[in-house]
């Protein structure tokens, strides 16, 4: 039988707006050690939710060098701040993050899963997948 654990954390991200100004968006970052690969970053505004599932290589990656090739790209930006892109067919959204927060958040994923011992439950999956 597999356990299945589930991390999150709460934290605000800035937007940066086209015109560079900056405005706090609520972020809720979910971790399921039955989707060990996988973050799933729930961005909220007042009237919507905006759900991403990423990498978590990545996001580990995006910590220390410049990572992603497709919607999603993370690199280091000065001191403690990342730079969060999405990209979609129609948009362009820019975050800027802290680092910390991020560090400590992969920690607890990873003190769950360590890397390179993540399994994936194909029966669980399979169960989500029909419903």
């Amino acid at each position: 039988m597999f356990n299945e654990t589930r991390l999150g954390t709460a934290t605000v991200v800035e937007f940066i707006r086209p015109d560079g100004s900056a405005e706090p968006m609520d972020v809720d970052l979910q971790y399921r050690s039955d989707d060990p690969h996988a973050v799933t970053l729930r961005f909220h505004t007042r009237d919507q939710e905006s759900t991403w599932l990423v990498g978590r290589a990545l996001l580990s990656e995006g910590l220390l060098s410049p990572t992603g090739l497709g919607d999603v790209r993370l690199r280091p930006a000065d001191g403690d701040v990342l730079v969060l892109e999405l990209l979609t067919e129609d948009s362009h959204a820019v975050f800027h993050l802290s680092a910390e927060e991020l560090r400590r958040f992969l920690k607890s994923t990873y003190a769950a899963v360590p890397a390179g011992q993540e399994v994936l439950d194909f029966d669980l999956l399979l169960k989500d997948l029909l419903g």
